[in-house]
């Protein structure tokens, strides 16, 4: 899969996780499945310690395991502050500039505003520190495992809500979606695109069916939750691969995606008639229908739009803080919907032209370290595919606040960096042959 495990080379630290301590990057790979587990029972069970959720109280030991961990790894080796990626530091001070906005406004900081900047501290944090000690492929090898369990999880869960009766979230639309037992199926179907897509890599120096096969069950999970957003990002997907396929699928690379395809003609085939083309299209049925399209997101879209024209210039340039977008939401459209569904409006009104602009900032990052891995090799194949389902869920849901599908994102991507680094490496290290050497040929008598 990722080959085995470097045991030889000594740590640099003693509190630095490194190759020789290859445990270490197995916690981290469980807590996907540890978060899928921990989500599905604090929604579906609604349990509490005082005022905080019981993953509200999870991620918070976590995160003071991710910043000590962090911690030690910079004071023993200072230069790996470099590691850091900008947009994570920007997205401290964005919160601390929209929190303390929020402060000097109301005079105190709401649950409904600190819950939210909570989740984008948490996945963050787990950011920067897997840019900080992931610097082996065989430590990515470990992490994208630990991704795709999770992911797998997260479709069984799924398929376990359709069958059992989990909470259907589009009954008015005459489908019988799932989302397992999770709060909200647009935070799930980033995982379950993710995961697939890492599914595939990883089986992509294998002749076995069973990592497409894999995958495919996380793509059809992805369709049973009927959110759209999710059903875009992974047509994109779908004709991603087989476009990277014809470009550079070459030398026997292209077998990870095409035995995929091979399933897919096939589940094309069979799907229309198991779940029926009126079901597959009931929840596009909004398209024309005025304001209400998208599930009114024509309608709340035009209000934090129209919010934000009519906002004061200080509140153009720092915004307003989360807790006055929900609020205005709320007001204009009649719904407490929290949050506009669009990141880059999400940004706008809670952050301003700073917040849209580390966005962007957040997003020229990820897309640096998708052309660093070059499209043309396997990683940078599936990297794109990860970059586009990032970018259509964005757009269509908002995903910021989405602790599970943006930690997916953004530690794929950061792994799969690491692995064509590695490659690209090792490549350079490996001998080149000497041209041959010819004698010139003399005239003979």
């Amino acid at each position: 899969m990722i080959g085995p495990l470097y045991r030889s080379r000594p740590s640099a630290g003693a509190g630095v996780p490194s190759a020789d301590r290859p445990w270490l990057f197995y916690a981290f790979a469980a807590i996907p499945f540890f978060d899928c587990i921990v989500d599905q029972v604090n929604f579906a069970f609604h349990v509490t310690a005082g005022p905080l959720s019981l993953l509200q109280v999870v991620h918070g030991a976590l995160m003071l395991v991710f910043a000590a961990i962090s911690l030690r790894t910079i004071l023993d080796d200072p230069s790996k502050l470099l590691r850091i990626p900008a947009a994570a530091i920007g997205a401290y001070l964005l919160i601390g500039m929209a929190a303390s906005k929020e402060m000097i406004l109301t005079g105190t900081i709401s649950m409904a505003s600190l819950a939210p900047y909570g989740q984008l501290a948490y996945w963050v944090l787990f950011w920067i520190m897997i840019s900080l000690v992931c610097e082996r492929s065989e430590q990515a090898g470990i992490l994208l495992r630990g991704l795709a369990i999770g992911a797998m999880a997260t479709a069984f869960s799924v398929f376990l809500g359709f069958v059992f009766g989990a909470p259907n979230y589009y009954e008015e639309d005459a489908v019988l979606s799932s989302a397992g037992w999770f709060d909200t199926a647009k935070m799930i179907t980033g995982v379950l695109v993710t995961g697939g897509i890492v599914l595939l890599y990883l089986g992509r120096e294998k002749k076995s069916w069973f990592y497409p096969l894999c995958a495919c069950t996380c793509f059809a999970a992805c369709i049973l939750t009927y959110a759209r957003a999710g059903s875009v990002a992974l047509a994109a997907v779908l004709l991603w691969l087989p476009a990277w396929m014809f470009l550079f699928g070459r030398n026997g690379r292209q077998q990870w995606v095409s035995r995929f395809l091979v399933i897919v003609l096939l589940a094309a085939a069979l799907v229309p008639s198991v779940l029926g083309t009126d079901r597959l299209f009931a929840r596009w049925g909004d398209v024309k229908q005025g304001d209400q399209a998208g599930s009114g997101r024509a309608a709340f879209w035009k209000i934090a739009i129209d919010s934000y024209l009519d906002a004061s210039p200080s509140e153009q340039a720092l915004g307003r803080g989360y807790h006055a977008m929900s609020e205005m939401l709320l007001t204009g459209y009649g719904m407490d919907i929290k949050h506009t569904h669009n990141d880059m409006l999400d940004m706008l009104t809670v952050g301003g032209i700073a917040g849209a602009t580390w966005l962007l900032v957040f997003v020229g990052t990820l897309l640096w370290r998708v052309l660093g891995c070059h499209l043309s090799s396997i990683e940078g194949g599936a990297s794109m595919a990860i970059l586009l389902t990032y970018l259509l869920h964005s757009q269509f849901t908002g995903q910021i606040w989405g602790t599970d599908a943006m930690s997916y994102y953004v530690l794929s991507l950061t792994c799969l960096a690491t692995i064509a680094k590695g490659n690209a490496v090792f490549a350079a290290r490996m001998p080149q042959p000497e041209p041959a050497h010819y004698e010139p040929r003399t005239a003979t008598a």
